[in-house]
């Protein structure tokens, strides 16, 4: 009895994997806007990004809102190369500097599972999408889920969970306005507030777990 409950368990696993579509590539340079929904800070936080992973870098600005007065907003320039990250305040151009966090190349992971595809829109305006996430076949306790355009890999959507799959710790990020490309190389350009800048941390600016 115990080996056919593990045949039928490493069947299932292969069925899985030989059903498990082609992983896409998106591409290494984008810009694009999100809105990302912090469970944390219970609101939502709008950006736009600018994604550079030929040479591993991310410019981010956030939107300023007229919804809250007094907040202040910043942009974040990340040098994965440099080792380094800088926070500009928008208004006051005050620059704090920080170790630069683990580069994450979007896409879909190397240890990723295909989850489901599905049409998104409706007739005569639908698009199809893959979802994947980081959850090992037949377990749980997945900590990421990534959604794709099926003919272009534009992602869509990702979920963060924080640490022990705690809600309270994530982040839902939806990508729109995707441009292939970068637009405007300078924003890239460090500003002169940051050369030599007296404000750092030690560590890196949490934008998203």
């Amino acid at each position: 009895m115990k080996g056919t409950l593990v045949f039928l368990s490493l069947l299932g696993l292969h069925l899985i994997t030989a059903q498990e579509p082609g992983r896409c590539i998106v591409p290494p340079q984008f810009q694009a806007r999100i809105a990302q929904l912090s469970y944390y800070e219970n609101r939502v936080n709008r950006f736009m990004f600018v994604y550079d992973a030929v040479n591993k870098r991310e410019a981010i600005f956030e939107e300023l809102s007229e919804f809250t007065p007094g907040r202040r907003f910043y942009e974040y320039l990340i040098f994965d190369k440099e080792r380094v990250e800088y926070k500009i305040d928008l208004r006051t151009r005050n620059c704090t500097k920080a170790p630069a966090r683990p580069w994450r190349d979007i896409g879909i992971p190397p240890n990723a599972t295909f989850v489901n595809e599905y049409n998104l829109g409706g007739p005569g305006e639908s698009i199809t999408i893959q979802e994947w996430s980081d959850a090992v076949p037949l377990r749980r306790n997945a900590r990421l889920y990534m959604s794709f355009t099926l003919n272009n890999c534009v992602i869509v959507n990702e979920d963060i969970l924080g640490n022990g799959a705690n809600i309270t710790d994530s982040v839902s990020n939806r990508f729109y306005d995707f441009v292939e490309g970068i637009e405007n190389p300078n924003v890239f350009v460090v500003p002169p507030s940051c050369t030599q800048t007296k404000y750092q941390q030690a560590e890196p600016f949490s934008l998203w777990p």
